[in-house]
């Protein structure tokens, strides 16, 4: 009965990771407009790259729903909501993070078998609000696992905030 399952886990497992691997291979005649998009680089006249057409991306600015998520709950303010975001990503393992300008951080997940790298950049609006990408870096699809961290840093986010909504109730 063990044998079994230990041969299923391995079938999966063998099975997502040739899911993953056949879409690491460049298309060598891609416009020079989706090879920027993969570079993750952005200026700051634009918020979030957008997702390319492959399921192994989530933003709060996509405009299709296979790609959409909310932006993350804030702090009030750009400042406090910088902080709040960062002391949740410093609690996390496999994580490295850094301020790219004012209003973005830009953080690498790595998994932790195959330790694949997931980018995840986010902006901070004045008012605190923060929106988020996050994107696979090899393959096609990534079996909802940028969906999961973002829904993830959601309710993390929300739960440090709870106790600062209660004070505002009480003044």
């Amino acid at each position: 009965m063990i044998r079994t399952a230990i041969n299923r886990l391995a079938t999966a497992f063998i099975l997502a990771l040739a899911l993953a691997a056949s879409g690491c291979q460049s298309d060598p005649e891609a416009p020079a407009a989706e090879t920027a998009e993969k570079s993750h680089t952005m200026t700051d006249t634009r918020l979030l790259a957008p997702c390319p057409s492959s399921p192994n991306c989530v933003s709060s600015l996509a405009d299709d729903e296979r790609h959409r998520v909310a932006p993350l709950p804030g702090a009030g303010h750009r400042e406090a909501s910088l902080a709040l975001l960062k002391d949740t990503l410093g609690e996390l393992p496999r994580v490295r993070f850094e301020a790219v300008g004012p209003a973005r951080l830009q953080a690498r997940f790595t998994t932790r078998v195959m330790r694949f790298v997931d980018d995840v950049t986010f902006y901070v609006h004045e008012d605190g609000v923060i929106e988020v990408r996050s994107a696979s870096r090899l393959g096609y699809w990534d079996l909802g696992a940028n969906r999961r961290r973002v829904e993830d840093l959601r309710e993390r986010l929300s739960r440090r905030l709870e106790p600062e909504a209660g004070q505002e109730q009480a003044s």
